[in-house]
């Protein structure tokens, strides 16, 4: 009787670590920012509408991307295509710059330019922000990014 208390005392026990451990967040796939949000501020739309750059991210690379298949005019200053609905089925994207990163215990760490810039990463349910670190590489601003998955049919243009 003793062993069968002790077991299920450290079956508790080791469920409420399970439970307590923090989630790791890695970012897989394509990702844009939230195009109302502000440098600090969270999306006031709950990030419905995205911004037309993106980044795609796979494996240890952040690659840069655009959509460019937008005709939306409810976007940032009323400007035609710079950004897009989260529920397009498909969007046509161009590549540009792939830049180094890692992710380790919900961080994204970029390494541009020499410097490696830790960004923490903070899930909420209708977007993941990534905020700076304190120390900051010279290239890196205060912004916090706003992103969201795009879950759609992408098709990269050559």
């Amino acid at each position: 009787m003793k062993k069968i208390i002790l077991i299920l005392f450290l079956s508790i026990i080791l469920c409420s670590k399970i439970i307590q451990a923090k989630e790791n967040i890695v970012l897989n796939g394509y990702w844009f920012e939230c195009e109302f949000s502000g440098k600090k501020t969270p999306p006031t739309d709950i990030c419905n509408m995205l911004d037309d750059d993106g980044f795609e991210f796979k494996k240890e690379f952040a690659i840069n991307i655009k959509n460019i298949s937008s005709t939306e005019t409810n976007c940032k200053k009323n400007k035609v295509g710079q950004c897009f609905n989260f529920k397009t089925k498909t969007i046509k994207i161009k590549t540009g710059r792939s830049d180094k990163i890692k992710f380790q215990n919900s961080n994204l760490i970029l390494s541009l330019l020499g410097c490696d810039q830790k960004f923490k990463l903070k899930r909420n349910k209708h977007f993941v922000e990534a905020i700076p670190d304190k120390k900051k590489c010279f290239w890196t601003g205060k912004k916090h990014f706003y992103l969201k998955k795009f879950v759609g049919e992408v098709i990269i243009v050559k």
